[in-house]
């Protein structure tokens, strides 16, 4: 299963090469922290929801934050200095058993382990 955060359906809305290959040949999964940002996003700069949330209804799996997570995510942040709410998308994703992430997030590289591929998209 491929872990996707929120900056990756805004890779996928601009037609992000990528983006879309993952997205149509993949099972992926977005934290629910996502979904949260998106809409956030959506209100705050006025385009249509739909535009996020078609693309993430299609998504296979909606993972939520358990504290199991929330735990791996206040290690991640406190070790690497990672915003909070990105650490919890991460540490939500890899509990998931995402071992592939693609992101847009720079953050997100500031985890390093050879176990988790952390994708830029540019």
């Amino acid at each position: 299963m491929i872990g996707v955060d929120t900056g990756f359906f805004f890779a996928l809305k601009e037609g992000h090469a990528a983006a879309t290959r993952t997205f149509l040949d993949s099972v992926v999964a977005v934290s629910v922290l996502s979904r949260f940002e998106l809409l956030r996003l959506s209100l705050k700069k006025g385009f249509p929801w739909n535009e996020m949330a078609d693309p993430l209804a299609r998504s296979a799996v909606l993972v939520d934050v358990t504290a199991e997570a929330a735990d791996d995510a206040a290690r991640i942040s406190f070790g690497t200095g990672m915003p909070a709410i990105d650490a919890l998308i991460l540490a939500s994703l890899i509990k998931a058993g995402c071992r592939t992430i693609y992101t847009r997030d720079k953050h997100f590289k500031m985890y390093d382990r050879k176990d988790v591929e952390i994708i830029l998209l540019d």
